[in-house]
């Protein structure tokens, strides 16, 4: 059973999907529209300036915060969906020091914070620790999740990387790693990599466009 209560709220969640997968992008091409006259030379204004330069410096705003908004809701909805099936999980840090700290006080689950550093660990970005733990019963068989999982997200890129740690017990055994990017739903990227249904208020795995 998904522990719902680390589940986002219905609202937040909605959000979230439509900045992903509608409104970055669309303040980036809007951006682009509301100033294309600036690369056209106007002779009845000659005396504004114009051309590549100047478009990209009006342009430029609306780039920044549509590859901000991007990046953070790429990280914000795989946020969601792994803290709903994790049994603990970190707050989000922005260096891999001040993540093993939290990782190290945790009084819920002890991390194999050796072990993890040993194996690797980002340094830097959107940094935030899960310890995964479910089972789903599909038919006769039983899937279950129970890695460690420190996902990372890297500024102005719609692109998240995963540091998966399959555990033996309490000790982290290996690593692998995972990329979910645009136009990817976080949700079923998810399923495809853990093998395992990765769902959000009961909907099919994926929760959103691109399932």
């Amino acid at each position: 059973m998904a522990y719902y209560e680390h589940a986002p709220e219905y609202g937040a969640y909605i959000l979230m999907m439509l900045c992903y997968f509608i409104f970055s992008w669309v303040i980036i091409v809007l951006g682009a529209y509301i100033n294309r006259e600036a690369l056209i030379k106007n002779p009845s204004f000659g005396e504004i300036p114009h051309g590549k330069k100047v478009f990209l410096k009006k342009w430029a705003p609306w780039l920044l915060i549509g590859l901000l908004l991007w990046s953070f809701s790429t990280f914000k909805l795989t946020d969601y969906y792994l803290s709903t099936y994790s049994f603990e999980m970190t707050g989000t840090h922005f260096t891999a020091s001040s993540l093993l700290e939290d990782m190290k006080s945790n009084e819920r689950y002890r991390f194999d914070v050796e072990g993890i550093q040993k194996l690797g660990i980002p340094h830097y970005g959107l940094l935030k620790g899960y310890k995964l733990q479910d089972s789903v019963r599909e038919g006769l068989i039983t899937k279950r999740v129970g890695q460690i999982v420190i996902l990372q997200g890297y500024p102005l890129v719609p692109v998240v990387k995963l540091y998966i740690y399959e555990v033996n017990g309490r000790q982290v055994k290996s690593l692998r790693t995972a990329y979910i990017f645009f136009p990817q739903s976080p949700g079923g990227r998810l399923s495809a990599i853990f093998n395992f249904p990765f769902e959000m208020f009961f909907w099919q795995a994926g929760g959103g466009p691109g399932a």
